[in-house]
C-alpha cells in the first residue's frame, strides 16, 4: 500500500457525496467551471515592424514588415498583413488639435489596425471605427478618451462602401473603390467631445450626436448600415 496516497476531498464535496452522490458533485463542478471561465479577452498579436516607403504615392507612409493582429472580445481576428501600407492619421488632420483626444503614442497599435482596414475596405467603415475604439482600450487608453477618439474618427475619418454593397451592384459596378471623408470642422466637433467627457454616452448615442452635427457627411447618404 506504500504506493497509494490519501486523497483529501474538500468539505463541500464530501457533503455533496453524502447528500446526492456523484451526480451532485458533477453538477457542482460544472457550475464552478462556468463561473471560472472568463469571456474572450481582447488583445494584440505580433509586433509592429515597419519601414518607410520609397514609392511617391506612399510618401510619409509605412510598410508593414510583419503580420500584426488584434483579436476583439468576440474572438474576431483583425489581421494587418505583411506588406500593407499604414500611417499615423486615424484622426483627420483638421481634428488632431481637439482637446480631449489621446496622444497617438497611447494607441499606436490600435491605429495600425484601424489604418490598415481603412485602406483594405473589406469591412464596413462603422465596424472598423468601432474596432479602433475597442483596440485603443485594449492598448490602455481610458474609455472616455477612446470615446472622444471614436467621435473624431466617426465625424471626419474615411467612409466607404464594401464591394458587396448595393452601391456597387446598382450604380458603381465599374468603380475601383468608393470612399470619401465628411467635411467637418473642429468647431463642430469640440462640443461633442465636451459632452462625451461630461455625460459618458454610449457609442450609439455618439453616432446620433455626430450625425446631427456633421452637415456634409459625404455623397452617399443612403450607405448601408452593417
Amino acid at each position: 500500500m506504500g504506493g497509494l496516497r490519501a486523497i483529501h476531498l474538500p468539505v463541500t464535496v464530501v457533503g455533496l457525496l453524502r447528500a446526492g452522490g456523484v451526480r451532485a458533485v458533477a453538477a457542482w463542478i460544472a457550475c464552478f467551471c462556468i463561473v471560472a471561465d472568463p469571456a474572450h479577452a481582447a488583445g494584440f498579436s505580433g509586433r509592429v515592424v515597419v519601414e518607410l516607403t520609397d514609392e511617391i504615392e506612399f510618401v510619409h507612409k509605412f510598410r508593414l514588415l510583419e503580420d500584426f493582429a488584434y483579436v476583439d472580445a468576440g474572438g474576431k481576428q483583425w489581421l494587418a498583413r505583411k506588406g500593407g501600407i499604414v500611417d499615423d492619421e486615424s484622426v483627420p488632420r483638421d481634428l488632431v488639435s481637439l482637446r480631449g483626444l489621446p496622444y497617438i503614442a497611447e494607441y499606436r497599435k490600435a491605429a495600425v489596425i484601424h489604418n490598415y482596414f481603412c485602406r483594405a475596405r473589406t469591412e464596413p467603415w462603422r465596424r472598423v471605427h468601432r474596432t479602433l475604439f475597442d483596440a485603443s482600450i485594449a492598448e490602455g487608453v481610458t474609455e472616455t478618451q477612446a470615446k472622444a477618439l471614436y467621435a473624431a474618427v466617426y465625424a471626419g475619418g474615411w467612409r466607404w462602401e464594401t464591394r458587396d454593397s448595393s452601391c456597387f451592384r446598382s450604380c458603381h459596378a465599374s468603380t475601383e473603390s468608393l470612399a470619401w471623408k465628411p467635411m467637418v470642422t473642429p468647431a463642430e466637433i469640440e462640443p461633442v467631445l465636451q459632452w462625451i467627457w461630461q455625460d459618458a454616452p454610449d457609442l450609439d448615442a455618439i453616432d446620433r450626436r455626430v450625425d446631427a452635427v456633421v452637415k456634409k457627411p459625404g455623397p452617399h447618404l443612403f450607405a448601408q448600415r452593417p
